[in-house]
């Protein structure tokens, strides 16, 4: 049961994985490197996700809503990095100038840790997510900006 258990989780978390993996039209993955340490972002329709994954995760489902997906890991040796647990702050801005400030939910699924963040949009709108990340160690904080537009699924 254990084992069943776990795998049922894993499952879950290669689901969320994927989905920062898919290159569609209302998907951007992007990758930051800052000395030894790489941050992975993404944004998506939260409509990607399956109804099981949105209610362990506590993500309402809509198709004007997105999500926004950071991980960030350390380089410990060539080839192999580990997930960290960080500090984020982030805000999401439309064309009108509409600002929305995110609220990061911290996941951890075994060795993995990210951080989903949801905001609001209207059908075929461009928005700007900028966010900032203050990584233990690390002497000062990094920021990124995403811009992408989101479509209505």
């Amino acid at each position: 049961m254990k084992y069943l258990l776990k795998a049922k989780s894993l499952l879950l978390a290669v689901s969320l994985g994927v989905i920062a993996l898919v290159s569609s039209p209302q998907s951007d993955a992007g990758e930051k490197r800052v000395d030894d340490y790489i941050i992975h972002y993404n944004a998506f329709n939260s409509s990607f996700i399956q109804p099981e994954t949105a209610v362990q995760y506590k993500v309402q489902r809509s198709k004007y809503t997105g999500l926004l997906n950071v991980s960030v890991h350390k380089v410990v040796e060539q080839g192999k990095d580990k997930a960290l647990k960080v500090a984020m702050r982030g805000r999401a801005t439309n064309n009108l100038s509409q600002l929305q400030e995110l609220g990061f939910k911290e996941v951890i699924e075994g060795d993995a840790v990210y951080y989903l963040a949801d905001f609001q949009f209207r059908d075929e709108e461009n928005m700007d997510l900028q966010f900032t990340i203050n990584i233990p160690g690390y002497e000062r904080p990094v920021s990124i900006n995403l811009s992408q537009k989101f479509y209505a699924d």
